[in-house]
């Protein structure tokens, strides 16, 4: 059927244009893999290799009705009538290339793309967007091989000679695209069919987002840049907002994706207020995690060390000397670093070298060419390319060319600036925004145009789209400049309206007032002139508004004009503190899923009322804080949330409820990030605050903090009789979450497994009740953990999956983390230690993206254990001594008895009995102090070990050195484990 439409839709369009085919085209493009090394090192071989590939080209290009219309270096462009010629020539190409004897330094290996598509002829050749892709498509190929798009494979593929086949290499991110190419490779006999993957956008580790719109020109500073990135370190993009400088170093970027084999990273600063967040923010992009007790930029410095990185740094501005600091302090750390960053100005560090965007080529509007070559000029393409996109059927004709020609040269080709007058076709004429740009531009003519700083040119676009404004659009304009990363509808109705008489008198008398009825109309007004973009697609699923950057700016500088900055900043953190109290039950309850992706879309904004709150309201602060503490642990936020907190927490006039509360949370991330003595210090400390206000619920959740801190470092004698108090007071305020929470600490803690099980059994009833998925997840891990310890691995496998799923489903990485781990017990406690060690780096790796250190710590000593029960004693040491240091730093002693427990069990391997006795003796007696006791199927291993190690030593040595064991301190016990002495 493929073949019949084809053969119809040839006779319907080809035209006699001599022998170029026309309407319908499969195109064969092909050149010869690693050419400019061949003339280069074997010129005169290469000159005779090259008319051979030439002479087989043309003839069988010839046979099959190909036209060859161009040559670019050793590059051949065909054009075929259809598809199924094009696809024969090329095998037959091949087919006769591999077999050519090349002589000496052969064989010359010939890379080929086919596509299909209706043509734009431009004299006797072709042009357009269908070329582009074919050209990427080649870009990716390999010497000897033969790439077909899904257009051309949808006319061949019902079609195709009895030997040949079509291998199906999938859906692939070509460069500069916007939408993805499904690729095939032909495969016949005679030819090459094995070749390495397709070197597209997907291959390379990378984080450059997909553009939504096409890279128009800047081939020439494409090539520039490049250039000087092989030569220099630091490249800074320096011009204009508008300019496009953003744009060309994701392209650049994009084109050196397989030159930084560690990665090309992608870092936007523009959201960003907070200098001292530059680390964090590259950290992020990268995807590395932060650790306790180490700077980001420390960080950095470590992992960037000796790895070929492009790091783009993007929208630098604004933090011009925290950027030029950061990029100074990595590039003396890592000297295979090279940075790629943007600005308006440079960063002034030695060997910088800083490229000046220029504009797009423009036509010269009085001497203008005729309409067929107008889109040479790329400022034209620009035009027409967003001009399609608000009017789908949009041409350039000779009656609107000129005016299209004098918008793009009264703009300057700056690209912002084009898009923004494009974008008025919605409203009207192109000669209609000609003539507005004429008379708003007056002194952008003649000479004066040029002297003029591209500032200003800017900024005198900007002008224009806001003179359009209404009184009442402006204001909003302005208003909605507080907002960091984009708002929602609610949140823009909230902020931006008038929300008192009052509040509108300390507005200034300068800025209008604006009802929360007029909100919906203005902003749509805001959208439909492109000052404000609409997002659709957010994690909460709701609908979510931003500005571009530069003009968020600008309705900045016009908000701080009209004196109303200050009152504007007042009511965004009010709505946001409003945002988090809403959120704080929510959390817990059946729509927990939508209230953590909600304040992730807010995180910026988050951070911008945080950073108001330090400078004029702490309080308001704190409240935010305290309120979507959940939601920063669930999302791997928690070292920033302390950080917020601490600088909180210096304000003086704080009131001591909010304080206390505070200091529970600090507590609480402190002890998950590993460190258990300052956690219970400062538990302590809101424990006092919390009684001295008389606050029950505070006090409560102080007890049960404190608690599971003294029930880390192993002493349950004082860690049950806190948390049943922090019950009682948790039963008397009516907190549902807090009682199962505590409930769930009280079965982590008691050594009776049925008793253990009940009272999980209770808080998941708790749980459930509330629709907390958190919670529940929570409980069918440690469910899992109680039937593990019985040797019940059946209903243990249940609970976790059921568990994983859940945590998958939030998107909670520390919940998919610490059951991750457990996976990893239940494969090790079923004799699958290799599937332990897997689940257990899976642990580890993720547990250290988000900086979650107790199950890191934990799933360290037991990989440790599985590594040793698979017979690789000297790596099992090393893993052992590595965990023991780590549960001594935190002061996890039940840690640190189960990581020497399994240093006795190494030491039985290694035919040490007596030291393995006595470990296993202290084990004993500082479980008996601690009250923690093994689980069955660890006591069982236990008891294994020392049959072997009574079999080897006579009962007076056994009991000797029972007794020393026995009478260890920690330290003799540690130092002993790890054979300082022995």
């Amino acid at each position: 059927m493929g073949f019949l439409l084809e053969s119809y839709l040839r006779c319907l369009y080809t035209t006699c244009m001599g022998n170029l085919p026309s309407g319908t085209v499969t195109f064969l493009f092909t050149d010869i893999e690693g050419s400019t090394r061949w003339w280069e090192e074997h010129p005169q071989w290469m000159s005779q290799a090259f008319a051979r590939q030439e002479t087989i080209l043309r003839t069988t290009a010839t046979s099959h009705g190909g036209y060859v219309y161009k040559m670019i270096g050793d590059a051949f462009q065909v054009a075929f009538a259809t598809a199924l010629d094009a696809l024969n020539a090329a095998i037959d190409a091949q087919c006769a290339l591999q077999a050519e004897p090349w002589g000496e330094f052969g064989p010359l290996r010939v890379r080929m793309a086919i596509h299909t598509g209706v043509t734009e002829e431009r004299g006797d050749d072709y042009v357009g967007p269908l070329l582009n892709r074919l050209g990427r498509l080649l870009g990716v190929s390999q010497g000897g091989q033969i790439l077909l798009t899904q257009a051309t494979y949808e006319l061949v593929c019902d079609w195709l000679p009895e030997s040949v086949d079509l291998r199906d290499l999938g859906t692939h991110r070509l460069r500069d695209l916007i939408r993805p190419e499904h690729i095939y490779q032909a495969t016949a006999p005679g030819l090459l069919s094995d070749f390495p993957v397709l070197l597209t956008l997907d291959s390379f580790p990378n984080n450059l987002p997909i553009q939504l719109t096409t890279f128009i020109g800047r081939e020439t500073e494409i090539v520039e840049v490049k250039g000087e990135l092989e030569s220099h370190r630091l490249v800074t993009l320096t011009g204009s907002g508008g300019t496009g400088k953003s744009r060309l170093a994701l392209q650049v970027a994009a084109d050196l994706l397989d030159r930084f084999h560690h990665g090309v990273w992608f870092v936007e600063l523009a959201p960003l207020t907070d200098p001292k967040l530059i680390p964090q923010t590259i950290l992020v992009a990268i995807g590395i995690s932060e650790q306790a007790g180490k700077l980001p930029l420390e960080l950095l410095k470590e992992y960037l060390d000796n790895k070929k990185t492009l790091v783009v740094l993007d929208n630098c501005e604004h933090l011009i000397e925290a950027s030029a600091k950061v990029v100074e302090a990595l590039l003396k750390a890592a000297p295979q670093l090279k940075f790629l960053a943007s600005s308006r100005e440079a960063l002034g560090l030695s060997g910088e070298v800083s490229y000046s965007v220029p504009s797009l080529s423009l036509p010269d509007v009085k001497h203008l060419p005729a309409i067929e070559q107008l889109s040479q000029y790329e400022a034209v393409r620009l035009f027409m390319d967003r001009a399609l996109i608000v009017v789908p059927h949009f041409v350039m004709d000779k009656d609107n060319a000129p005016f299209i020609a004098q918008i793009c040269s009264r703009l300057d080709g700056i690209p912002l600036a084009i898009e923004l007058a494009a974008a008025r076709l919605k409203m009207m004429s192109v000669a209609e925004t000609s003539r507005r740009l004429d008379d708003r531009f007056r002194l952008l003519t003649g000479g004066a145009r040029t002297a003029l700083p591209r500032q200003q040119t800017l900024r005198a676009l900007i002008d224009w789209s806001y003179d359009l404004l209404s009184e009442d659009e402006r204001s909003l304009l302005h208003r909605l400049s507080v907002f960091a990363g984009g708002w929602t509808l609610e949140a823009a109705e909230d902020v931006c309206s008038d929300q008192s008489s009052a509040d509108s008198e300390q507005s200034g008398a300068t800025d209008n007032r604006l009802s929360i009825t007029d909100i919906l109309d203005l902003l749509s007004h805001l959208v439909n002139k492109s000052l404000v973009i609409l997002i659709e697609h957010t994690q909460s699923g709701e609908t979510r508004y931003r500005m571009l950057e530069t003009i968020r700016q600008y309705a900045r500088e016009k908000l701080l004009e009209a004196g109303s900055s200050e009152i504007v900043r007042d009511w965004h953190l009010a709505y946001f503190v409003k945002l988090a109290e809403q959120a704080e039950p929510e959390l817990v309850r059946s729509n927990q899923v939508f209230w953590l992706n909600k304040l992730d879309d807010e995180l910026d904004n988050f951070r911008m009322a945080l950073e108001w709150a330090l400078a004029v309201k702490p309080e308001a602060g704190l409240r935010i804080a305290n309120a979507s503490w959940l939601f920063w642990y669930e999302h791997g936020y928690l070292q920033e949330l302390e950080n917020w907190i601490a600088q909180l927490l210096k304000a003086y006039d704080v009131p001591d409820a909010l304080r206390a509360k505070a200091l529970m949370i600090q507590s609480r991330v402190i002890a998950i990030e590993g460190d258990f003595t300052r956690s219970r210090m400062i538990a302590t400390q809101g424990l006092q605050l919390a009684r001295a206000v008389k606050d029950k619920h505070v006090e409560a959740l102080g007890l049960l903090n404190l608690g599971q801190m003294i029930g880390f470092s192993g002493d349950l004698g004082e860690c049950i009789p806190m948390v049943e108090a922090s019950l009682a007071l948790l039963q008397e305020v009516g907190d549902k979450w807090g009682q199962a929470t505590a409930i769930s600490v009280l079965a982590m803690r008691n050594r009776d497994l049925e008793r253990s099980k009940a009272f999980l059994i209770e808080a998941l009833r708790y749980h459930r009740e509330l629709g907390n998925l958190s919670g529940l997840a929570n409980c069918l891990n440690q469910l899992a953990q109680r039937n593990l310890w019985a040797g019940e691995f059946s209903s243990a496998a249940q609970a976790l999956e059921e568990s994983i799923e859940i945590y998958r489903k939030m998107g909670s990485q520390s919940g998919e983390a610490e059951t991750l781990g457990r996976f990893g017990s239940l494969a090790y406690w079923q004799g699958n230690y290799q599937q332990a060690c897997a689940y257990y780096d899976e642990c580890i790796a993720l547990g250290e993206e988000i900086n979650l250190q107790m199950s890191t710590l934990w799933a360290r000593a037991q990989r440790a254990y599985a590594i040793l029960r698979q017979g690789d004693v000297q790596r099992a040491r090393v893993e052992f001594e590595d965990s023991l240091r780590r549960m001594q730093q935190a002061g996890v002693m039940i840690g640190m008895v189960f990581t020497i427990e399994g240093f006795a069990s190494l030491y039985v391997n290694l035919a040490q009995p007596e030291r393995a006795a006595r470990l296993f003796a202290w084990g004993n007696a500082t479980r008996e102090k601690t009250d923690s006791r093994r689980a069955l199927a660890e006591q069982n291993s236990v008891e294994c070990e020392l049959a072997v190690i009574r079999s080897q030593l006579d009962d007076t040595a056994f009991e000797a050195a029972w007794r020393e064991g026995h009478a260890l301190t920690v330290e003799q016990a540690i130092q002993l484990a790890l054979g300082d002495k022995g």
